[in-house]
């Protein structure tokens, strides 16, 4: 199986892409048993590129069902319950052999996602949230650069630094928000949360 590993994106090769989860717990699994480094590196990339890129919500936690290209930018935006699930249990058991704070955040952001947000009106657990609102895919997630422009004014600059948001955006003309590899210093970190907890309170209002 690791010769069809994108080593560079993680996951299989080719799109569209579905994380597999189940596979690369395996791979872990197989790593502590052999010391083999292709298995790690696999493990790794792949949790890597999912944590930073277009199939994370970067303001809410949680992952997207799968992505339609082949360098995880753009999602089909349907949030699955057993996909979050498996995320966990691998980001969990991967951080376990690479303790970094930004594995930990992602993990205990996505944790909250699902405990307080994946229910519905009689509090029982869903098991996905629909790609669609108002009739199109991806609307609720998706960012128009105007509309970031007027929303942050002056932070639009700082949050263009760490993420991927332009004018012309990356998808359809819109903006998917996707960490760049920049690390942020330990101010802008806190100024980070600020600006995502804002546009998080502000997508909460669409429908």
């Amino acid at each position: 199986m690791l010769k069809y590993i994108d080593f560079e994106w993680g996951g299989f090769q080719g799109s569209p892409k579905f994380p597999q989860f189940y596979v690369f717990e395996s791979f872990l699994h197989f790593y502590k048993k052999n010391k083999n480094e292709k298995f790690y590196k696999a493990v790794k990339v792949l949790l890597d590129n999912v944590c930073s890129r277009g199939l994370y919500d970067h303001l809410q936690g949680g992952i997207a069902r799968y992505s339609t290209d082949d360098r995880w930018i753009a999602p089909h935006f349907e949030k699955m319950f057993y996909d979050n699930i498996l995320f966990i249990n691998l980001l969990g058991q991967f951080y376990l052999e690479e303790p970094k704070e930004y594995y930990k955040d992602k993990l205990m952001q996505t944790v909250e996602f699902i405990i307080t947000s994946f229910k519905n009106k009689e509090n029982l657990i869903g098991s996905a949230y629909d790609a669609d609102s108002e009739g199109a895919e991806g609307k609720y997630y998706v960012w128009d650069d105007k509309e970031l422009r007027l929303e942050l004014n002056k932070d639009y600059e700082i949050f263009a630094k760490y993420y991927d948001i332009s004018e012309n955006g990356n998808w359809e003309g819109k903006n998917i928000l996707i960490e760049k590899t920049v690390t942020p210093t330990q101010e802008d970190s806190k100024k980070l949360k600020e600006i995502k907890n804002k546009l998080l309170n502000i997508r909460e209002k669409r429908p």
